[in-house]
């Protein structure tokens, strides 16, 4: 029973395989229609995957020739350019280049007798055309070759010394504008008082014959002193109401004896006349000119408006609102504080002032009947008036008594008003006296005198310009490269001394961009740091540095000061770069002395500033003499000194500029320009970029319809090729 088990299973195997052969084969042997169900598709699949495979094959070699006949093209660059850093086409024919080296490369099999390539394409079309709107006149492309060029040998260049000075430093933007509103506040606030007290000497001229008047100039000359002449005959020239008054009797006495018809003397007939001349003339009209002090005094001291809370500009009032403001609550200002002025010192001029004058003036009308007893309620103006009335009524007690009404009343004026202003008067002239110290004037001579100095070591640019004319032309050809291409034209520039206040604040400005570039430093302008780079190294500065040698100036050996400031008068660019290394040095000399806690008032101010303008005339002299410094412009701040030469410092100015996108544009258009000269090649026709087509077909071995469901076209018994690449330096 055991043994019949495998002998049934195998019975049942041979069973199963012969009904398997007669599904598949009939007894005759042909083809089963199953059969060929299974082995057709695998036959197209085949051929298709080997046509793909050819395709795939054939493709590759396009790509790798059109990458190769690319390169070989633009291997035919331009020296010129080449040996400047920058690479452009220049052939004669790149696109019959390009054709040429793809053909070359796919040979017939006659060319390798007994070689056979199973998927070689046929060619059939290869053109090259270059992008004319990627030459080396693009700013990207520009920058790319630059950059590309500068990675490596930019960090070399730029040595150790300016990265420890930009980065081995505690200083802030905050610690330099503190410095510089402390300066510029102590500058100004000095000016500001110079010309608020120009304008109070302007008033004082008119507040103290104004004050006269009242002290004097009536009593002497309009009142006048009382006449003790025993002489009865009346004088020519009557001028004071003394007169008047004490020859009323003589003249009321000939004109009794006229009107009773008696008969009088020449002379007496002359006395008549002396009198009444007197009464006509009026004389304190022409000694009391009130209106004319009235309008003058506030014109200079808060304007005619009289206004203290909104005095004009230039007036006195102005320039001490102006100098209050700028003193706050400064505690480093605190000095000055004794050279200040309150609103008092206006208010009570002018109030005063104009109390005098409402009783004074004598255009008010006279109104009433005035007698001994109502005098009082009369201004002085109108007494005036009063005491001709009583002069002409013959009423001589009320004429003595209006005198001595005026007289009272002068005397009152004197000690409240009056008193008032002169005592205003005094306290701005111990102001006056404190800011004109002998002391504090010399320094402030011999600041001038130091600025003066550092000046004319920088205008000693104006004494040599005309040596270096030649180069006028030159600038205008390198504007005229600029304008074609789409950049900014130069300016003529400014070598005008400027005011000591405008060369402060210009100084902090230069300062602060240079504080500012050193936070940022060095990843916010790296690629224009590698630019820069590309400039000293190609177009750098060379020397002569010297202050007083034209070549110092000259475009052949300052070429990158061009580039960097792009002036287009001769040697301008170079005086700029002194006057910016003349404002830095200045800021640095200056600084430390304003964070260490103030100046202690004008002397110490003047003292720092002159020290600092010397100091740096002297640095400016050893820099371009020698080309060498060793500058600590942080030195408050625990810097350490560096040694500087007149590369490094335009290398930290060209830095400090190229914050700015527009800038570096004009920069990039003006270095293009001395490229185009120097090198006699055009950039906006010299191609960095090229882009290569080629068609070509492969004949397809199979069925081409299986072929049309791979991604491309196929005609016929081919399968067509059109592929693009670009290739740029």
């Amino acid at each position: 029973m055991m043994q019949l088990i495998p002998l049934r299973s195998s019975l049942v195997v041979n069973n199963l395989k012969k009904k398997i052969k007669r599904l598949f084969f009939k007894d005759n042997g042909s083809v089963s229609i199953y059969a060929i169900m299974i082995i057709l598709p695998i036959f197209l699949l085949n051929a298709l995957l080997i046509d793909t495979l050819r395709i795939l094959s054939a493709e590759r070699q396009i790509d790798s020739a059109m990458e190769t006949a690319l390169r070989s093209t633009m291997s035919q660059f331009s020296s010129d350019l080449a040996g400047v850093g920058l690479f452009a086409y220049g052939g004669e024919d790149a696109g019959a280049d390009f054709t040429t080296y793809m053909n070359n490369q796919f040979y017939s099999s006659s060319d390798l007798s007994g070689t056979q390539n199973l998927s070689r394409p046929t060619i059939t079309n290869a053109t090259a055309s270059f992008d004319t709107s990627r030459n080396l006149v693009d700013y990207n492309v520009f920058r790319h070759q630059i950059v590309e060029s500068m990675k490596y040998q930019a960090p070399v260049q730029m040595g150790t010394d300016l990265f420890e000075l930009l980065t081995n430093n505690d200083i802030s933007l905050e610690d330099v504008e503190k410095a510089e509103e402390l300066v510029k506040n102590y500058e100004e606030i000095l000016d500001l008082m110079k010309k608020r007290n120009a304008e109070i000497d302007k008033a004082i001229e008119q507040l103290t014959p104004y004050n006269k008047l009242i002290k004097a100039d009536i009593e002497a000359e309009v009142i006048g002193k009382k006449v003790t002449s025993d002489e009865e005959a009346i004088p020519e020239n009557l001028e004071t109401f003394q007169q008047l008054v004490f020859y009323l009797d003589r003249y009321q006495e000939l004109k009794e004896k006229k009107e009773s018809e008696e008969e009088l003397t020449s002379d007496e007939e002359q006395e008549i006349t002396n009198y009444e001349d007197g009464v006509k003339a009026k004389p304190y009209k022409s000694v009391i000119d009130i209106e004319m002090y009235h309008t003058g005094i506030p014109e200079h001291l808060v304007g005619s408006n009289r206004d203290t809370s909104n005095p004009a500009s230039g007036t006195a009032k102005d320039y001490n609102d102006q100098i209050n403001e700028l003193m706050g609550d400064s505690e480093s200002l605190e000095e000055l504080e004794e050279f200040t002025l309150n609103d008092e010192f206006f208010t009570t001029i002018l109030d005063n002032e104009g109390q005098i004058y409402e009783d004074i003036r004598f255009d008010k009308s006279l109104e009433g009947s005035p007698n001994q007893d109502n005098l009082g309620t009369f201004s002085v103006g109108q007494l005036f008036l009063a005491f001709y009335v009583a002069i002409e009524g013959g009423n001589k007690e009320l004429a003595d008594a209006i005198i001595q009404s005026i007289e009272s009343k002068l005397g009152n004026l004197e000690k409240k008003q009056v008193k008032k202003i002169e005592d205003e008067m005094q306290k701005y002239d111990k102001v006056k006296k404190a800011l004109e110290n002998v002391d504090i004037k010399a320094e402030e001579e011999a600041a001038d005198e130091s600025f003066g100095s550092l000046w004319a070591e920088l205008n000693k640019y104006n004494d040599i310009k005309n040596q270096i004319s030649g180069d006028n032309q030159l600038y205008a050809e390198l504007d005229s490269i600029v304008t074609e291409y789409n950049g900014v034209t130069g300016q003529g520039g400014d070598a005008e001394e400027p005011s000591r206040l405008q060369f402060i604040e210009d100084a902090f400005t230069r300062f602060k961009e240079f504080v500012e570039f050193m936070q940022g430093f060095p990843t916010s302008v790296r690629n224009e740091l590698y630019i820069n780079e590309y400039i000293m190294a190609n177009y750098g500065s060379k020397e002569p540095y010297k202050l007083a040698s034209a070549e110092s100036y000259a475009f052949s050996t300052k070429k990158a000061q061009y580039i960097t400031y792009g002036y287009n008068i001769a040697g301008m660019n170079y005086f700029m770069f002194l006057k910016d290394i003349a404002l830095i040095l200045f800021v640095g000399n200056l600084i430390g002395q304003a964070v260490q806690g103030g100046f202690a008032g004008p002397l110490g101010f003047f003292k720092a500033l002159g020290t600092a303008l010397a100091t740096t005339a002297n640095d400016l002299i050893q820099l371009t003499n020698t080309s060498k410094l060793d500058w600590n412009p942080f030195s408050a701040f625990g810097g350490k000194a560096i040694p500087m030469n007149m590369s490094m410092f335009l290398r930290i100015i060209m830095a400090m500029k190229s914050t700015s996108e527009p800038y570096n544009n004009e920069k990039i258009r003006r270095l293009q320009a001395v490229i185009t000269r120097e090198t006699d090649v055009r950039l906006d026709t010299s191609p960095s970029y090229i882009e290569g087509n080629v068609e070509g077909r492969i004949k397809l071995w199979f069925i081409p319809q299986l072929a049309e469901v791979l991604p491309g076209k196929v005609e016929g018994n081919y399968y067509i090729f059109d592929s693009r690449k670009v290739y740029s330096y």
